[in-house]
């Protein structure tokens, strides 16, 4: 059965929000509502850099694990510390027992 380790188990908060579009002046323009708080355990994978048309773009892939919740979503943001990170790909329900969510997490910063 999978438990996280017990050593700073589940001290980060973090912010739900959902997207929502609105057409504004024709344009599709996407907003942010918050959800909730919740609380979970942030682990770095990687970051990468890459220049673009001479623009220098960062990418951080981050780990997130939760408790489980049915309103976690792909595309849904969380913001930890005041940086928005976006789920990418389903969240997994870990052993499918509806106890834990491992999230991964993506954030792009720079020319993009």
């Amino acid at each position: 059965m999978y438990k996280p380790a017990n050593i700073r188990e589940f001290v980060t908060q973090a912010v739900h929000k959902k997207p929502a579009t609105q057409i504004i002046n024709g344009h599709n323009q996407k907003t942010y509502t918050a959800v909730g708080n919740i609380k979970g355990k942030f682990k770095q994978k990687t970051t990468s850099e890459l220049n673009a048309n001479g623009l220098s773009i960062v990418e951080d892939k981050v780990s997130f694990i939760t408790w489980w919740s049915n309103n976690l979503e792909a595309q849904d943001v969380l913001t930890i510390n005041g940086i928005d990170f976006e789920i990418i790909g389903t969240v997994e329900n870990v052993e499918m027992r509806n106890r834990y969510a491992v999230l991964t997490l993506h954030r792009i910063e720079g020319g993009a």
